[in-house]
């Protein structure tokens, strides 16, 4: 990744409609139109031999300067200021309130740090975030146009990362670098999954070069491992909805309860400390196409139980989903999304408890 050579001029940045890497490499290099067309094959695919996902629903922004660590350690729910060269952490940043505005995966790079997330809640927190900069020598660069990212899994895919990288992450969200190249072990069920970013003429030779080795698929089946790895994501449409203890990312490692005073910190705090929790996330399937992130989940008398995180179809037909429910009617008959009903399934981690 070219982060390195990213100029730093510590003023705001001027937010521009942009065309990414993703627009022009889909345009050159559509995905391959002989792939197997449903989650179920690529279910098969994952697991027999390997898939390749363009992820062009993710962003990133890029935090440059002598004070992008500081600043970043003041905003977010997980310490940034010892964040190694081989590893990255889920953070989430958070109104006043509580509510996270975005949850980012934090990526370490030559000159600062980088935020990867929702490309749409990146866009729209952007000058938020700007806001609270001041006279930080900080500068924020949407690294889309120049730098994109892919998914790829199962084990002709670590063949490939191993000759492309030299070597693979071992453990969930290590970091490995081979230039201006990352790739980053992200949680998996049941296999590891790894996200490779990387700027844009390596990206385009490796899209070309993995499609031609594994099985093309979409970016929903990528969404859809996520929800089954149980990993939460923050869009316009749920953004400032949830306390991050809400998404689960206690257990997920995104909320450290020592690092200091950030946004929300206390509301955040006070649920661990003194409060019992009142609403996790679950995952869950439905038989039928995914509802919208946002989506009320109610029981079958309407009285409201929850709220529509992320979906995507399932290779079981229908839809899974993760949703953060109220754990009193979470367990109870007639869970349902307009009307559908929802069957709870079990996350791939211990669950936070009920009492802080």
């Amino acid at each position: 990744m070219a982060l390195s050579h990213v100029h730093c001029h510590y003023a705001l940045h001027k937010e521009r409609d942009m065309v990414t890497v993703w627009d022009r490499l889909l345009t050159a290099s559509p995905m391959g139109q002989s792939a197997p067309a449903t989650p179920a094959d690529w279910a098969l695919a994952a697991r027999d031999s390997g898939v390749v996902a363009a992820l062009p629903h993710l962003g990133l922004l890029h935090l440059a300067g002598p004070d992008a660590r500081e600043f970043l350690q003041n905003q977010l729910t997980q310490s940034v200021a010892d964040l190694a060269d081989t590893e990255t952490r889920l953070a989430a940043w958070c109104s006043a309130k509580g509510r996270a505005r975005a949850v980012f995966r934090v990526i370490p790079s030559d000159t600062g740090l980088v935020l990867l997330a929702d490309a749409d809640t990146l866009e729209a927190i952007r000058p938020k975030l700007q806001m609270f900069i001041l006279r930080a020598q900080v500068a924020i660069t949407d690294l889309s146009a120049d730098e994109g990212l892919m998914g790829v899994t199962g084990p002709v895919a670590e063949t490939l990362l191993t000759e492309t990288a030299g070597s693979l992450p071992r453990a969930d969200n290590e970091l490995v670098r081979a230039g201006d190249l990352h790739v980053i072990r992200v949680p998996g069920h049941p296999a590891a999954r790894y996200l490779v970013l990387a700027p844009e003429k390596q990206l385009a030779a490796l899209w070309e070069r993995y499609q031609a080795a594994l099985t093309p698929t979409d970016q929903a089946f990528w969404q859809l491992l996520d929800i089954q790895a149980g990993l939460p994501t923050v869009t316009p449409a749920t953004m400032e909805r949830f306390v991050p203890t809400m998404l689960n990312l206690e257990p997920l490692g995104g909320i450290n309860y020592t690092k200091g005073c950030y946004p929300g910190q206390e509301v955040v705090a006070r649920m661990h400390y003194l409060g019992k929790l009142k609403r996790r996330l679950y995952r869950a399937r439905l038989g039928d196409d995914p509802p919208l992130p946002g989506s009320a989940v109610t029981l079958a008398d309407g009285t409201e139980a929850g709220e529509v995180v992320s979906a995507a179809l399932s290779p079981e037909q229908g839809s899974e989903l993760l949703a953060v429910l109220r754990i009193e009617m979470a367990e109870r008959e007639g869970l349902q999304v307009d009307g559908r009903p929802l069957q709870l399934l079990d996350l791939p981690y211990p669950p936070p408890g009920e009492s802080a």
